[in-house]
């Protein structure tokens, strides 16, 4: 496994009504929805801040490292200096760089914005230099910042022959997403330079573009390759949402909607030019499950619901904890929240309402009946979808435990059998509780994120409370590290309480080392011979197994496999 970062200079409280923020969130949430989709489960993409690419030894184990659309001005502030020696030495060793819009211009020997216009011009040479030439905008006019003003469908043609040594579709035409961004002036003078136009525009352009129009430029950077772009190939239709201040946008969101394959398929032809492995198919994310509470003696699951008194409430017939973070409906095999048929996922209404207006209405008539296309829905309309404002069902399970049925990807029947097996052997064992309360969900948002973000529904939890899922597609860990976690990772988060008068002699960290060592003495003791097992320990709490199909152990990071901890502390 392989990573992408994704440079995200910009935080939610960002001011983008001026030039030189840096990154912009909807280019953020737009550049990782693409991504993810199309790289999926090759490598995992996760987005990084300024001090992060500055601090972190993030380029032993970077695929691709994105610049998103944005203000370079921001990019210039915070990087310039050792940010961009670091990325450029990467790239020269080996690696690649896609520039998206700002993240194009930003990567060029040269921008030129605006040229002369009072608070829009942005000229300046820029020291990564991937492009030899200048950068000059706008192509199109009528930018404004934090606005869809300017935004258009523009056409690009693409150069096949470019494009024709990496296999798979590749559309003459499409019509891409722009707002704001530039021409790479006089393309072709520099294809002694290695420059190679992947696409052009059609249309007549704002400013003068030399010899050409390039649209999509890459360009061989020493051992490492760059791709850069004017427009937002990675804006999908289904993302944007009809209105704004632009009285042409729903034209331009239906234009966008008829294009898109082909959007898609020039991404990722310019991904494997970069020399990635794109995702044959949509690897669109799943649906969040329903969650599944359970225990070693089942009358402790009546016991623990009836202490939750004081933190639910009923809305509209609905019996519901109302988290920090999420917020829980409750469902009962029986007592006074009757569950309906029980379902593996939640219902397609409820993920509507999380997404975008333009999404909204097409699931809404899916849902009714009412369409008027013939067309199904089908998992790529799924648009970027917020999970926190979408409703967790939580069923409580206080007659029997789950069959395979509701959870065929976990058999609650062997997990507990197994847990009382070996508390039988270990009858004086301090950790007598712990697994006894099970919190199971096909796909989840992050066990961690359950638990912890969300004191008023923790607090009513046992010690030894696990959480645990078989899909986790927000899955989280130290600090902002992101974990990759698909089906047939173990994953699982557990509660207890570390008291603060111990925080000196016995600090909450040494939690986390001691269950490092507890899963390498578990697996290693786990039958005979397994002590064998080439599994290691690398302090303080990151597990290493050697790869079964390598018989040496392998020297580079890529060639072994990791196991996280995300391992949840409350303290009280």
């Amino acid at each position: 496994l392989r990573y992408v970062f994704l440079a995200c200079l910009c935080n939610e409280d960002t001011d983008f009504s001026s030039p030189g923020n840096g990154s912009t969130v909807e280019s953020v949430r737009h550049c990782l929805w693409s991504l993810r989709r199309l790289l999926g489960p090759n490598y995992a993409v996760i987005p990084i801040t300024g001090e992060s690419v500055l601090k972190e030894p993030w380029t032993a184990s970077c695929a691709l490292f994105v610049m998103p659309g944005g203000a370079d001005v921001g990019y210039c502030r915070t990087l310039n200096g050792e940010g961009n020696r670091k990325i450029s030495a990467y790239v020269n060793k080996g690696g690649a760089y896609l520039g998206l819009c700002a993240g194009g211009y930003y990567a060029c020997k040269r921008c030129e914005f605006e040229a002369g216009k009072k608070g829009m011009e942005v000229c300046g040479d820029r020291e990564l230099g991937f492009y030899p030439g200048i950068c000059r905008g706008l192509a199109f006019p009528g930018f404004v910042y934090h606005s869809e003003a300017g935004a258009r469908a523009a056409e690009l043609s693409v150069n096949k022959e470019a494009l024709s040594t990496v296999g798979g579709a590749v559309p003459e035409t499409f019509r891409s997403y722009y707002n704001g961004g530039g021409v790479f002036v006089d393309a072709e003078k520099y294809k002694d330079q290695g420059v190679q136009v992947l696409a052009s525009y059609t249309e007549r352009l704002h400013v003068e573009s030399g010899e050409g129009t390039a649209a999509v430029v890459y360009r061989k950077v020493g051992e490492g390759s760059v791709v850069l772009t004017g427009p937002h190939p990675e804006f999908a239709a289904v993302n944007l949402t009809k209105g704004g201040d632009n009285p042409a946008y729903p034209r331009i969101v239906e234009a966008l909607a008829t294009d898109d394959k082909q959007r898609v398929d020039f991404m990722k032809a310019y991904l494997a030019k970069l020399g990635l492995t794109p995702s044959q198919d949509d690897q669109g994310v799943p649906s969040l499950s329903r969650l599944h509470l359970s225990t070693l003696e089942s009358s402790e699951v009546s016991d623990l619901v009836s202490s939750w008194s004081d933190i639910v409430e009923e809305v509209d017939g609905e019996f519901l904890i109302k988290g920090e973070n999420d917020t829980f409906q409750l469902e009962k095999q029986s007592g006074p929240w009757k569950s309906p048929e029980p379902t593996s996922t939640l219902s397609l209404q409820k993920v509507a309402d999380a997404l975008p207006t333009v999404v909204k209405d097409i699931v809404t008539d899916a849902l009714t009946g009412t369409s008027d296309s013939t067309k199904p829905v089908t998992k790529t309309d799924a648009g970027i979808v917020d999970y926190d404002k979408i409703t967790k069902k939580l069923l409580v399970h206080d007659t029997s435990l789950p069959d395979t049925k509701q959870t065929p990807y976990f058999n609650h029947h062997a997990y507990f059998a197994n847990l009382a097996h070996y508390k039988k052997r270990h009858l004086h064992d301090i950790s007598e509780t712990f697994g006894n309360v099970l919190l199971y969900g096909e796909v989840v948002t992050s066990t961690n994120t359950l638990l912890e973000k969300n004191p008023k529904l923790l607090e009513k939890l046992p010690v030894g409370t696990t959480a645990t899922a078989t899909t986790q597609v927000a899955g989280r860990g130290r600090g902002n590290n992101v974990w990759v976690s698909p089906p047939g990772s173990l994953m699982f988060s557990t509660m207890l309480r570390h008291p603060i008068s111990l925080s000196t002699t016995a600090p909450v960290v040494f939690i986390q080392y001691l269950a490092a060592l507890a899963i390498v003495n578990g697996i290693h003791t786990y039958d005979r011979n397994y002590s064998l097992l080439p599994i290691k320990l690398k302090w303080p709490n990151d597990i290493y197994a050697l790869d079964p199909s390598i018989h040496q152990l392998p020297r580079r990071t890529s060639d072994i496999q990791s196991i996280s901890l995300p391992t949840s502390q409350h303290k009280s």
